[in-house]
Formats: C-alpha cells, sequence, structure tokens
C-alpha cells in the first residue's frame, strides 16, 4: 500500500492567494473610499471641495506699499 503524500505545491493554492489579494485589496478601496467620502462631505462647497488646512492664505493679505 503506498503512502499518501499531499501536493505541496499545488496551482490552484496560488491561485486561490491571488484571487484573495484582489478582492482584498478591491474592499479596502472601496471602504477607504467611503470614509473619506462621508468625512469631506461637509468640506464640498457648490460643487467644489473646500479643505481649510489646503486653501491658501494669499488672498487675504494686502498689497505692500510702494
Amino acid at each position: 500500500m503506498s503512502r499518501y503524500v499531499p501536493k505541496t505545491y499545488n496551482n490552484r493554492r496560488i491561485l486561490r492567494i491571488i484571487l484573495g489579494t484582489i478582492v482584498t485589496i478591491a474592499l479596502s478601496s472601496i471602504i477607504l473610499f467611503l470614509i473619506l467620502f462621508f468625512i469631506f462631505r461637509e468640506y464640498v462647497v457648490d460643487g467644489q471641495l473646500e479643505i481649510p488646512w489646503l486653501i491658501e492664505e494669499s488672498s487675504n493679505t494686502t498689497p505692500p506699499p510702494d
């Protein structure tokens, strides 16, 4: 009677790991997009994203005297 030895390198296992990695990255990116959407939706004004810490303050300064 021969002894059962499982296949160490099975091609379907590699395919399953690659597919699982792709699905995990896709779900993670969707979840990240939804989180960022709900965080930044209060900063949308007239269809444009206006984030306070990214707005330049140069518009509030006065020009230098001549």
